[in-house]
């Protein structure tokens, strides 16, 4: 047993990006505890707004068959969820046939972030010791690599997770996709949603830091990144690449829609005060992300759109297929060595 309890709880450290780990927790857990159901929410809360991501359940059916569910927005969650979060309390109930349902909080430097449900007939004492020591493992784990993966000045995720970010957002793609072909239902498919990616620019950011200082310069990129998580959903990609640099990823939607709603964020900016700067504008190049796209090459699509952006007015927002169809760019010549942006 002692052994057994070791090698889980290498198991668990022995991962490197958050949705491994909580993978590893819950099939650990599974495994010692043998519950009906696990599951995973995660509080994405941005200035105000409460959004609730269950990020991964594991079900137990019949027969010692179990199965795994995709992440969701929860529309409405439980009261018992709510009041696990809010108050970082372990909260337990128990139904009329006896099943108990049980919500452990997880806090990221004192504040829920997480809370995991466990759903079973009834815990003994060593059961709830080793669900209790588990969890702690998990959030002493979970706050390191939220430090790895974000970035410092910031709190934007940093270029060092994008790929990982991107390849796991294509596999869900490609799953969805799968499955949209397996179903025999007569729903109508809408070809035109993608999923996009939007890389920004502050449009002359150097001047900010020469006339001002870096200080300055650091105090704009952070309400800028402010700006941003409080403009865009909780379950959108937001990255600081670097410098001035940002990477925003968003879910499937309509090339009218995903325009509409930069072009909103772009005036947003300029309405926006920043200390010293009376206008801050950003250009922005927008790329498709199709299901079997490589990363780079879809970064490289969004930089060829930023850099004619920033080459024709700065303070603009094109797409780069539409640039391509109007014979505005090659989609065989990058312009790699004169763009501002270093992408690996």
């Amino acid at each position: 047993m002692q052994e057994e309890l070791l090698n889980s709880v290498i198991k668990i450290t022995k991962t490197r990006d958050v949705n491994s780990l909580e993978y590893s927790l819950v099939t650990t857990l599974q495994e010692f505890i043998q519950c009906q159901e696990i599951a995973v929410y995660k509080d994405l809360q941005d200035f105000g707004r409460r959004v609730i991501e269950c990020s991964l359940v594991l079900h137990h059916e019949n027969a010692g068959q179990y199965q795994w569910h995709d992440t969701h927005i929860v529309e409405s969650p439980e009261s018992e969820l709510l009041s696990c979060l809010q108050s970082a309390c372990i909260i337990t109930v128990q139904n009329n046939n006896g099943i108990e349902h049980r919500w452990l909080p997880i806090s990221i430097f004192d504040k829920p972030v997480v809370a995991i449900k466990v759903v079973s007939n009834h815990l003994s004492s060593s059961q709830q010791v080793l669900l209790n020591a588990f969890c702690r493992i998990y959030e002493n784990y979970l706050t390191i690599l939220h430090e790895n993966e974000r970035d410092k000045l910031t709190g934007l995720l940093n270029r060092q997770t994008f790929e990982r970010k991107f390849k796991r957002l294509l596999e869900k793609q490609v799953r969805n996709q799968k499955a949209h072909n397996r179903d025999n239902n007569n729903r109508k498919r809408q070809p035109e949603s993608y999923s996009w990616l939007a890389m920004v620019d502050i449009d002359h950011f150097k001047q900010v830091n020469d006339n001002y200082g870096h200080v300055c310069g650091d105090e704009v990129l952070l309400i800028l990144a402010q700006q941003m998580r409080g403009f865009f959903r909780a379950s959108d990609l937001m990255f600081r690449f670097g410098g001035e640099e940002f990477v925003l990823i968003f879910e499937p939607c309509k090339q009218e829609d995903i325009n509409e709603k930069m072009q909103a964020f772009m005036d947003h900016v300029r309405n926006t005060h920043f200390p010293f700067v009376k206008t801050l504008t950003v250009s922005v190049g927008m790329a498709r992300i199709s299901p079997y796209d490589f990363p780079i090459s879809v970064l490289e699509n969004a930089d060829k759109a930023l850099y004619y952006a920033k080459n024709n007015g700065r303070d603009q927002l094109h797409f780069f297929d539409d640039l391509v169809q109007s014979g505005a760019i090659s989609p065989d010549n990058a312009n790699q060595d004169e763009g501002d942006i270093d992408l690996f």
